[in-house]
């Protein structure tokens, strides 16, 4: 039997010591004289008693970060022990937590609140914040609000859209996590009535016709603008025809004649504004001939691509320069009204509003129009607008007692215009919603053979010149009405008055009232998607199928959020192919370009390339 010989460890190391000597060359360096347990507690040779007040101040009452502190120690007192003894000292001196949880802080959780009151967005509510102080993040700040239902929006017919895509994403997220805590509840919508009864049927055809009669008048007497686009129920003129005066160039026109994509547009725009903020012209005939033009041709001076247009190639140089004329005109208007037109959200702040009572308060008008059959204000006439309008007023008593003042009140139209707009916004809605439901919503229908039964009978005709709109159908009127969006020529913005250009009435009611049949369009649009090889995620990922129900960005970035989690789409770019198979890429930032291109592909394969980044 074997016997077991206990060594005491200080033998036990001087042997290894010698072992590893005697195998080591002479010059290799001699071990440190300090013993083992000196090396493992060699963190506790630092004399940490005389920095705590300082170490205190730093990391408590200044807040810096542990890297701070470290490099300043290491600056000041030469002092530096690691990133854990640091932790470690801390700890055992019981310093409190920097953080202090967001829920807990009375203080942060009272500013949210009041921040959240005047509708600020999550981005705005997040530097407001951060500039008054509070140690907050994105994500906490979000969780914050999602704890507290603290919502901008919520899933529902009524909703407002924010403009911006990142919030969508933001907003969409925290209403998820809302979802989770304990869901939220929707108000309840009348199904969409597919079949208006008779007598509503036979009261829109009436008006049609004397909107047609209007329209047809105007034209004759010189008083109407040209329509390039169907709308309301009425034809466009003919297609081709040129403006009867300059001012009848539309926008769209000059950009086409002027060769400007979509970007190369906005940046001319912002180049002309600069210069009449810089030399305070506000508006064209104000200005006067001589200064006006000076302006003109500074622009072009300072802008290369006008000199391209302009003077390098000279054919049809008339026409370009009414087209210049055109958008510098429109520029100089956008100045004198910007700032003075109220937005949704300046509406809210006039009436008062937080996002619950205003989601409340746009509910039940929503639930008004519903239990309705029309689908724009000037369709219904100013006298329905009015009684609908004063039935939700007297339904909400909190709208009650903010007419109650009535002309006493300094502010009182204002608010009159703040309602109207919030009206008109809910009202954009409904009609985007009947739209989505009935497959039609930034969908052009499939051509349909025009009836002309009803155009025969009771159709108005406009008197035969050869200047004037050639005479349309009925039935055609109402083929010709459906733009890309039948929907979105309604600016929420603008004022309300009875201008024709208003009327957006229902394409499928329409043809209801002329016994009109539309062959169904499908309102899917199958994409492909791939990442861009220099994206930071999702980089093995080859390609992926996606659908598009419109044609926003908004859509296209929020499936792109489905289908990469965590990840934010920096660009997206469409790509097309040229005779040899090249890819040709198409940067897609606004509606029109997404438009454009899905336009251009059409019948072949829609492939969207993503950079993407992590969120």
């Amino acid at each position: 039997m074997s016997r077991l010989t206990i060594v005491p460890v200080h033998d036990r190391i001087a042997a290894s010591t010698a072992l590893s000597a005697s195998r080591k060359p002479s010059w290799y360096p001699s071990p440190p004289s300090h013993s083992w347990r000196t090396i493992l507690t060699l963190e506790q040779v630092y004399s940490w008693d005389p920095h705590r007040d300082v170490l205190y101040k730093l990391y408590i009452e200044d807040r810096k970060s542990l890297e701070e502190i470290m490099q300043y120690m290491r600056e000041v007192a030469n002092f530096t022990p690691s990133k854990r003894a640091f932790q470690t000292q801390f700890k055992r001196w019981g310093f409190p937590s920097k953080r202090k949880p967001s829920f807990r802080d009375e203080d942060l959780l009272d500013r949210v609140r009041q921040l959240w009151e005047a509708n600020y967005s999550q981005r705005n509510m997040l530097h407001t914040l951060q500039a008054e102080g509070h140690d907050i993040k994105e994500r906490e700040l979000m969780r914050l609000r999602a704890k507290n239902r603290w919502l901008m929006r919520i899933p529902n017919g009524a909703k407002q859209t924010p403009a911006d895509d990142a919030e969508a994403r933001l907003e969409g997220q925290l209403i998820e996590a809302a979802k989770s805590d304990e869901g939220i509840a929707q108000p309840n919508q009348q199904p969409v009535l597919e079949d208006p009864p008779p007598d509503f049927v036979e009261r829109q055809k009436e008006r049609l016709q004397e909107l047609q009669a209007i329209s047809d008048l105007r034209w004759r007497e010189k008083k109407r603008r040209r329509r390039t686009k169907g709308y309301a129920g009425l034809p466009p003129d003919p297609a081709g025809m040129p403006p009867r005066f300059p001012s009848e160039t539309t926008l769209e026109e000059s950009r086409e004649i002027l060769a400007l994509d979509a970007r190369q547009y906005r940046a001319i725009r912002d180049q002309f504004q600069a210069i009449c903020e810089e030399e305070q012209i506000m508006q064209k005939t104000v200005a006067g001939t001589e200064k006006w033009q000076a302006v003109k041709d500074r622009l072009v001076r300072e802008n290369s691509l006008l000199q391209a247009v302009m003077w390098q190639n000279t054919t049809n140089l008339q026409s370009k320069e009414l087209a210049l004329d055109v958008i510098c005109t429109d520029v100089t208007k956008r100045i004198r009204t910007m700032g003075r037109r109220l937005t949704i959200l300046e509406s809210k702040k006039v009436l008062g509003l937080n996002p619950d009572q205003s989601r409340q308060v746009r509910g039940e008008f929503y639930e008004i129009l519903e239990s309705e059959y029309y689908t724009s204000k000037l369709e219904m006439g100013p006298a329905k607008w009015k009684e609908l309008k004063d039935r939700w007023v007297a339904n909400n008593s909190y709208l009650q007692s903010i007419l109650a003042a009535s002309e006493a009140d300094p502010e009182h139209n204002r608010k009159l215009a703040a309602m109207e707009l919030l009206c008109r916004d809910v009202m954009k809605r409904v009609r985007d919603d009947r739209a989505k439901k009935k497959g039609t919503f930034r969908k052009k229908p499939a051509p349909v053979q025009p009836s002309t039964t009803y155009a025969e009978d009771t159709a108005p005709q406009p008197p035969a010149s050869p200047v004037a709109p050639a005479p349309a159908s009925a039935s055609s009127a109402y083929r010709d009405a459906l733009p890309a969006n039948p929907f979105g020529g309604v600016s929420t913005a603008a004022p309300h008055n009875n201008d024709l250009s208003d009327l957006q009435i229902d394409p499928n009611l329409l043809q209801v009232a002329d016994h009109l049949g539309t062959p169904q369009v499908s309102s899917v649009t199958p994409v492909y998607v791939r990442p861009h090889p220099n994206s930071t995620m999702y980089t093995n990922t080859k390609l992926s199928l996606g659908s598009l129900t419109g044609r926003t960005v908004q859509e296209l970035h929020a499936m792109l959020a489905a289908k990469y989690p965590h990840a934010k789409a920096e660009q997206i770019k469409g790509i097309d192919k040229d005779a040899v198979g090249n890819e040709i890429p198409y940067l897609i930032e606004e509606d029109d370009e997404l438009e454009g291109y899905l336009d251009h592909v059409q019948g072949r394969k829609a492939t969207f390339v993503v950079l993407l980044k992590r969120a």
